[in-house]
Parts: C-alpha cells; sequence; structure tokens
C-alpha cells in the first residue's frame, strides 16, 4: 500500500544527484518532491511503477522495511472472526511410519563381528552400541536413574575403549607378528645374560582415568637406569661420574639412575635422558692438566691402597711369620692354609677397611672387619678356642 502526503520541500532538494541519475526511479523522485506528480492517484502511480523497466530491463522491486507476514496478534484475531483459512495437512501414511528403519542397535546379533563395526577409536554413539548404559547424576537418584544411552551428553564427553576388545587385540597381534621377532628365552632365565646385552633400562608409564582427555602429564616422565660398571670406566672416571650425578647413584646396586620431566612429550624426555647420559660420560672421561694435582686427600672416598694403614698391616702380617717361612701361631686356623700368602691376607684386609670407612656403619660390616682384623693378627675367635680346648 502507498500512501502520499505532501511535504515541504527545501531549495537543495533540486540539486538531487544519484549514481543512477538517468533512471526512471530517480525521476520519479524528482517529480514527487517538485509537486509534479501529485495529481495522479495513487493506481496510477502503482500501475506506473509496475509496468515500467529501466535502462538493463529490470523491473520495479518492492522493498519491504518489515517482512510482509501476519503478526501473531493478526492471525488471532482472523482466527477469531472466522478469516483464517488454514490448509489441513494430509494423514501421513501407513507404509511411510512403517518404513523408517529401527536403530541399529535395535538389529545387532549377539554373535556379530564387533571389531569391524567399532574398528578404531571413535566418540560414543548410542545408535551402534547395543548395551543399556546409564550414565550421569540425578538430584534424587534414589528415585531416579541415571540418564539413558540415547541423547547422553555425558558418554560422548568421557574417552571409551571399545575399540579394544580382546578380539581386535588379537587380530591387531596377528597383523604385525609377521614384522616382530621372537624374543630370545636365555634373556628371560640369565639376569646378567640379559644386562650384558641390554645394559640400559628404559621406563614409563600410562594411566588410564575418567576425564576429557586421554593425555597425562604424568605419562611423559621417563626413568633411565644403567650400572656404572657396563660403561667400562676407569677409577678416575668412575670418581668424577659419582661427582656429577650426585645421590643418583647408588652405591649398594652400582645403579645410575636418570629421571627426566621437563619436556612436554614423552620422546622429547628420552631424547633428553639420552642426551644427558651421553654428556655424562664424555665429561668423565675427559682428563684435565689439573687432574695431575689432586692428592689422597681429594678422594671421593678412602683409599687403602697407598695409606699408612696398608704399610702398618703389611708389617704385621710379616712380624707374624719367621724367616723360614713358618707360623708363628698354627693355631688360628686362617694360617693353617699353605697356599695363602701375607699379600693376600692384606688384600682382604684392605677390602674390609675401606667398606668399613666409606660405607654406613651397619653389624654387618662391623662384625666383617673384625673377621678381617682376627685373620690377619692370627687371633682365633672364642668359638674357635673353645672348640680347640
Amino acid at each position: 500500500m502507498f500512501l502520499g502526503r505532501q511535504y515541504s520541500v527545501l531549495p537543495f532538494v533540486n540539486e538531487l544527484t544519484c549514481h543512477r541519475s538517468k533512471s526512471m526511479l530517480v525521476a520519479k523522485m524528482k517529480e514527487v518532491l517538485k509537486g509534479a506528480a501529485m495529481n495522479k492517484s495513487m493506481e496510477e502511480q502503482k500501475s506506473e511503477l509496475e509496468s515500467e523497466v529501466d535502462e538493463k530491463g529490470e523491473p520495479f522491486r518492492k522493498f519491504f522495511v518489515m517482512p510482509e507476514r501476519r503478526l501473531r496478534a493478526q492471525q488471532d484475531i482472523l482466527r477469531m472472526t472466522g478469516r483464517d483459512i488454514q490448509t489441513k495437512k494430509p494423514p501421513r501414511n501407513l507404509y511411510e511410519l512403517t518404513s523408517v528403519r529401527r536403530p541399529r542397535r535395535e538389529e545387532m546379533e549377539t554373535d556379530q563381528d564387533w571389531p569391524s563395526v567399532w574398528p578404531v577409536a571413535a566418540s560414543f554413539r548410542a545408535s551402534v552400541v547395543p548395551i543399556p548404559v546409564r550414565m550421569g547424576t540425578r538430584k534424587y537418584p534414589e528415585k531416579k536413574p541415571p540418564f539413558k544411552t540415547v541423547g547422553n551428553l555425558e558418554l560422548v564427553k568421557i574417552p571409551n575403549f571399545l575399540h579394544l576388545t580382546p578380539e581386535a587385540i588379537e587380530r591387531h597381534c596377528n597383523a604385525i607378528k609377521k614384522f616382530c621377532t621372537k624374543w630370545p628365552s636365555e634373556l628371560d632365565d640369565s639376569v646378567e645374560l640379559s644386562e650384558t646385552n641390554y645394559p640400559v633400562m628404559v621406563s614409563m608409564s600410562d594411566y588410564v582415568h575418567q576425564g576429557t582427555s586421554l593425555r597425562d602429564p604424568r605419562s611423559r616422565i621417563i626413568t633411565i637406569k644403567i650400572k656404572l660398571s657396563a660403561l667400562n670406566l676407569n677409577d678416575s672416571a668412575k670418581e668424577k661420574m659419582m661427582r656429577l650425578v650426585g645421590d643418583r647413584y647408588c652405591r649398594e646396586t652400582d645403579v645410575l639412575t636418570l629421571i627426566t620431566d621437563r619436556c612436554y612429550t614423552r620422546k622429547q624426555n628420552l631424547d633428553y635422558a639420552i642426551y644427558l647420559l651421553t654428556a655424562l660420560y664424555h665429561e668423565s672421561c675427559k682428563v684435565e692438566s689439573w687432574e695431575s694435582m689432586a692428592e689422597r686427600a681429594d678422594a671421593l672416598e678412602v683409599r687403602f691402597e697407598g695409606s699408612e694403614s696398608e704399610k702398618i698391616a703389611v708389617k704385621v702380617a710379616q712380624s707374624l711369620v719367621s724367616p723360614e717361612g713358618d707360623d708363628l701361631e698354627m693355631s688360628s686356623p686362617s694360617l693353617d692354609k699353605p697356599d695363602e700368602s701375607i699379600g693376600a691376607k692384606v688384600k682382604r684386609f684392605g677390602v674390609s677397611w675401606e667398606k668399613y670407612r666409606n660405607e654406613k656403619e651397619t653389624p654387618e660390616t662391623v662384625n666383617e672387619y673384625e673377621a678381617a682384623v682376627r685373620d690377619l693378627l692370627a687371633i682365633p675367635s672364642l668359638e674357635e678356642r673353645k672348640a680347640t680346648q
């Protein structure tokens, strides 16, 4: 509907310009503003606009500020007055209702090939899983059970392991079995053989938990263990290695443990751990010029070899033996052995002496040191004296 009103036209309206200044719409607007088209009726103006076209042959199109549709109040008025014509939808065909397929979970058989249904990791789909799974919480769980499987977003959020059934794992193993070699049984029977061939042991952990992600920050931690004896280091290099690693080395088991967790991924931490082990090995084997100036007091451990205790032990052992080589005290069972020499006694005493001085004092180390001193001085124990009497 077009409504005509008279407006006071300002002087500058005559200077109206437009990009399409030669179009008929602009000309009509100028006529309306000048008052030339006021004598035409509404029907004439409407027919002219509908019949006229521009230079490109495009007709005049209406411009609606609001969509041309009925408002809710207008529809209510038409319905109450009986002027609203409603078109009734035809009833649905019974064949169309019965032709809709049921959910797939209702048509599955109990002996179906499940790895073919769920071959890879995917989000939970209620239309495929034939299990009545419920998940979620209710305000009153004693009155209402958890939410059903269909439309349950809680089941979609969490990861699932429906693709890792025993049958699927067996198929994967059989597929990659031809690319693998059989594990030698000798390594399982002999621990020493396995440590000789595989001295480096790498440990990592995988975590399974309920959450929005499969990744756990603790799974990136890498632990590497190796015995220092497997590195074939000399005494100087071993001492430097022990100084560099600090408390990461266990003297009792001779095992060096390196734990890396500063990188974001497991692969990065593994590479960093191998780099640390390589750097420690080369730094330990490196010989500096100032190392020749080291003294016995600078050593990490007290050594029996070259010490005053070694000289005293040798003198004491020699004083207990006659110049002809006969024992002065044959009552000691340790000196009754003809193939035992003074050097063997002193060496055995030195091992116990170093262990007693460098390690933590325990009843075992004290008893071992006592036995070594008795053996060196040829002093029988109380049990041996009672047995000889």
